[in-house]
């Protein structure tokens, strides 16, 4: 995997000669190990013109050497902190040249630690340009998150037998969570969102336990499956023993929206024509004051990464990605209709991921 992040350093275009990550998907990526971001600054740094440098927390550098990623190593204790390390590794690298950080994750105190260590180096948010590293999925990529998905939908299907009425939103989450770790989810992708009547029209939510849900309740379902590392995000609504026509009206939009954006996602089409393509059917009914957010996100290690579908990215969808294709409508204190997809790019066109039913469904 370090090959497609030196080729990246390589591309002139990119203006980069080294980059600095700390834990998280690209560093999983890279290294194959998995570590967490704490108080504790734990880094890698990877050149054109010297060999990785790791910067790692004593009491990790026994998990950082198992997984046979060549690299200088300079540890760290707690009692002597830890700039003396950064110190160590600048002097190895020099101070002339250019450093790309992850603008999303690298934090103040960790920035701060790479100043005071060096004088002379440029530093780029490079967050973008690093994450290309994951955006076209592989094989191996593709399986794990198809399983994940597969671990999802059959954990959905089966709390849909066990939703009834009088139960809070809270003992539908906890449920929907046990049926991921029985169907085989390695973990939780994220905290699911389980959201009734009103509460559905949060986009993101809390699920309530001073709550029951009752006849003609909107029931949403936001959740995913973790696998080796690699995430479904999938979202249902559905209907507690009736729909209103007003609810069937927003969900047939919805539905007519999730389905443009499956229809025309192919190699070549930009995000800015994806978004736009499926925000106009929004847009040109009746609940036009109901939209929230835009249409997908990129799918992999991260719940959400590039690309991002929306309108002024135009960037263009290329084989190998998978994204989400979620359009929504959002009415405060009424109700919220999201379904969403996980879907693959072909040569010829897309493939979902998902294959739970679509269709309006009164449980």
């Amino acid at each position: 995997m370090i090959n497609k992040l030196l080729a990246i350093l390589n591309d002139k275009e990119n203006n980069l000669d080294a980059v600095a990550l700390v834990p998280g998907p690209n560093f999983r990526h890279i290294t194959g190990g998995q570590f967490f971001l704490m108080e504790r600054p734990f880094l890698i740094i990877i050149s054109t013109f010297h060999k990785p440098i790791a910067v790692v927390p004593v009491l990790e550098v026994s998990n950082f050497t198992k997984l046979n990623f060549e690299a200088d190593i300079i540890e760290w204790q707690d009692n002597d902190g830890f700039q003396h390390a950064f110190d160590k590794a600048f002097q190895l690298l020099g101070d002339d040249f250019t450093l790309g950080i992850e603008g999303q994750l690298m934090r103040a105190f960790e920035m701060q630690a790479i100043t005071k260590a060096t004088k002379n180096i440029v530093i780029e948010n490079a967050h973008k340009i690093i994450s290309k590293i994951r955006l076209n999925k592989d094989e191996y990529e593709i399986k794990n998150l198809t399983k994940a998905i597969e671990v999802a939908e059959l954990a959905l299907k089966d709390t849909l037998d066990f939703v009834k009425e009088g139960l809070t939103e809270v003992e539908i989450k906890s449920f929907l969570m046990q049926q991921l770790l029985k169907f085989g989810a390695h973990d939780i992708a994220f905290e699911p969102l389980v959201l009734a009547g009103s509460n559905s029209a949060l986009c993101h939510g809390h699920s309530r336990n001073d709550y029951k849900i009752t006849n003609g309740d909107c029931l949403l379902f936001d959740f995913g499956a973790t696998i080796n590392g690699y995430h479904s995000d999938i979202t249902r609504t559905f209907f507690l023993k009736n729909a209103s026509d007003e609810s069937k009206n927003m969900y047939d939009v919805v539905l007519k929206a999730n389905e443009k954006g499956r229809q025309i996602s192919k190699p070549g089409v930009s995000m800015h024509d994806l978004d736009d393509a499926v925000m106009n059917i929004l847009e040109d009914s009746n609940y036009k004051e109901f939209i929230v957010h835009k249409t997908g996100h990129g799918l992999g290690m991260d719940v959400h990464e590039d690309p991002y579908i929306m309108r002024k990215n135009y960037e263009l969808l290329e084989e190998g990605m998978v994204i989400t294709i979620e359009p929504g409508l959002y009415r405060d204190g009424y109700l919220g209709i999201r379904i969403e997809d996980d879907v693959m790019i072909t040569n010829k066109g897309c493939k979902s991921l998902t294959s739970f039913d679509r269709n309006l469904r009164v449980i």
